[in-house]
C-alpha cells in the first residue's frame, strides 16, 4: 500500500510557511521585548500551532516533584535529554521555564529561516570542529548562567539514527561543575517514531517528558563520574516508556 504524499508535503510546507510567519513577528517584537524574549513567546505559540497540526499530543510526568524554584526558573539549572529527533525541541520550549538558552551544534545556524529562528530565540550554537571556539561558547553558556539563565542540553550531540541512547559527550557537565549548577535529567520518549532522523512527515502520536530529580554537581568532582551518574539517569527516565 503506497503512503500518502500530497498531504504530508502540504503540511511540510505549512510548516516551513508558519515558521517564517512566526519568526517574522518575532523580529518585529525583538525592539520592545528584546530578541530572545520575544523569539521564546513567539517560538511557544508556533509549537503548540504545530502541533495541533500534526496531531501531537504531549504529556510530562515528574514536574510537580521539582523544587518550587527550578519550577518557576528561579534556581538556574541545565536540563539535560536523550535527543529523539527535531520534536525534542520544540516540546521543551513548551514546558521548561525561564525560557531556557539551548545549547545546539552550529550547523543548525545555517538552515534556511530556522537558523534565523535560532539565532534570535539566543540558541548558543557550539562548533565541535573547533575547540577553541567551543569552549568559548561554554564560557558564554557559564556566563549567561551565572546571570540567571536556564540552559537546556542534548548531550549526545546529535538525534539518535536507531531510537537507542547515544553516549554522552563530556562538555555540558563540564559547564555544570563550572558554573555550579544541578543537572535536570529529562526522558523523552515518542519523538523517533513520530519524526525519526532522516524522515520528513510527522506521524501524529504521544510525546512524553520525563522528568528526574535534581543532580547535584557540587559533589561530584569527576565529570566523567557526573556524565555516567547522568546518562544513567536519563536512561532509566527513558525506560519508562
Amino acid at each position: 500500500m503506497r503512503k500518502p504524499f500530497i498531504k504530508p508535503f502540504l503540511v511540510l510546507m505549512y510548516a516551513f510557511l508558519m515558521l517564517f510567519v512566526f519568526t517574522t513577528a518575532g523580529y518585529f517584537l525583538a525592539p520592545f521585548l528584546g530578541r530572545r524574549k520575544a523569539m521564546a513567546k513567539i517560538a511557544q505559540k508556533y509549537f503548540l500551532h504545530m502541533t495541533r497540526v500534526w496531531g501531537v499530543q504531549h504529556h510530562i510526568d515528574g514536574w510537580e516533584d521539582l523544587p518550587e524554584e527550578i519550577r518557576d526558573g528561579r534556581q538556574p539549572v541545565i536540563f539535560i535529554a536523550n535527543h529523539t529527533s527535531y520534536l525534542d525541541a520544540m516540546m521543551l520550549g513548551c514546558y521548561l521555564p525561564n525560557h531556557p538558552v539551548f545549547l545546539a551544534k552550529i550547523e543548525m545556524l545555517f538552515i534556511p529561516v530556522l537558523g534565523l529562528a535560532c539565532w534570535m530565540g539566543g540558541v548558543i550554537f557550539i562548533n565541535r570542529r573547533n575547540r577553541p571556539k567551543a569552549i568559548a561558547s561554554m564560557k558564554r553558556a557559564a556566563r549567561l548562567i551565572h546571570g540567571g539563565a536556564t540552559i537546556a542540553a542534548f548531550p549526545e550531540g546529535t538525534r539518535t539514527r536507531d531510537g537507542q541512547l547515544l553516549p554522552f559527550k563530556k562538555g555540558v557537565f563540564m559547564l555544570a561543575q563550572d558554573a555550579d549548577v544541578p543537572l535536570v535529567p529529562l526522558g523523552l520518549t515518542g519523538g523517533f517514531e513520530m519524526l525519526p532522523a532522516g524522515a520528513w512527515r510527522v506521524k501524529p502520536g504521544t510525546f512524553r517528558i520525563h522528568v528526574g530529580q535534581p543532580i547535584r554537581t557540587g559533589g561530584i568532582s569527576d565529570p566523567d563520574l557526573l556524565r555516567e551518574t547522568a546518562q544513567e539517569a536519563v536512561k532509566a527516565l527513558v525506560a519508562k516508556g
